[in-house]
């Protein structure tokens, strides 16, 4: 589902986030729930939310942009297939491929370019705390980071985040080419919001607070960056063509446990060749 603000401007900044929700909870801790559907009020919804409100709000403020948004609702993200689950012959992010091998239709490469692409995945959630996601292009995430923390979301935008890759929709435009960047948390080991796949994954467990956070980071980058004012003097990072990558954070506490266990055996061993060798005869 694509809408278009600003269709007549030539850089295109694209907003995306999936509808769709998972249709088994395979990650329920009860087994008796795991044929039943997830709600989707935080994977799924809460993107499909903030898009909806920051179409209403930039659009009072189209004749002040210099840029086309588009607002880009994807299906079919959350189908692939885990251990328990799966559409048959489906993979993850249907929805964003399919668009993506049809972009071409939707605008004029002669005359209109993609300026960059932001998506809004699990942003809704109690305790919001966003990951450096290592697929998303490094230079228009640590963009939006900085944006956040300077608006004051310093625990959203924590300044030494989970760092590890998401398959997620924006992939398929950063294989294109367009600088990508996804808002995304830890769903997988986070104690602060651990309803990913279940059916607790309802709106119990959504804060208005970490709406109105995404929401109000995306629409101040909007402002900084598209804002037709000769007194804005706003430096950021655009065009966005520096990426750099970081380490999976799990990974690299791995390393950092191999490495104390290695030093502990190499001390231990010189230690004990110490008191081999102090036990040795002086004659010998």
């Amino acid at each position: 589902m694509l809408f278009k603000l600003n269709e007549h401007k030539a850089n295109i900044v694209i907003l995306g986030a999936h509808y769709d929700s998972r249709a088994k909870a395979t990650k329920d801790p009860v087994l008796a729930n795991r044929n039943n559907p997830v709600p989707g009020a935080n994977d799924g919804a809460s993107g499909s939310a903030v898009l909806l409100e920051l179409a209403r709000v930039l659009n009072n403020q189209r004749e002040e942009l210099s840029c086309q948004i588009w607002f880009i609702f994807f299906d079919a993200e959350d189908q692939g297939r885990d251990n328990a689950y799966g559409i048959e012959g489906w993979d993850w992010c249907e929805g964003s491929q399919e668009f993506v091998s049809n972009i071409e239709n939707f605008y004029d490469s002669t005359t209109e370019s993609f300026s960059c692409m932001i998506l809004l995945d699990m942003v809704g959630g109690t305790n919001l705390q966003f990951i450096n996601e290592q697929y998303s292009t490094s230079s228009l995430l640590d963009e939006l980071f900085a944006i956040g923390r300077q608006l004051g979301y310093t625990s959203q935008f924590p300044s030494n985040p989970d760092s590890t890759s998401i398959i997620d929709d924006h992939r398929a435009f950063l294989n294109i080419g367009i600088p990508s960047a996804d808002l995304i948390i830890n769903f997988w080991n986070n104690p602060g919001w651990s309803y990913h796949h279940t059916i607790q994954d309802n709106i119990t467990y959504i804060s208005n607070s970490s709406l109105d956070v995404t929401g109000k980071t995306v629409e101040q980058f909007i402002f900084n960056n598209y804002i037709t004012d000769p007194n804005n003097l706003y430096q950021g990072n655009f065009p966005w063509n520096k990426n750099k990558n970081v380490m999976n954070t799990e990974i690299l506490i791995t390393i950092i446990i191999i490495i104390a266990f290695m030093s502990i055996i190499i001390v231990i061993f010189i230690v004990n060749r110490g008191k081999s060798e102090k036990r040795k005869d002086p004659s010998e």
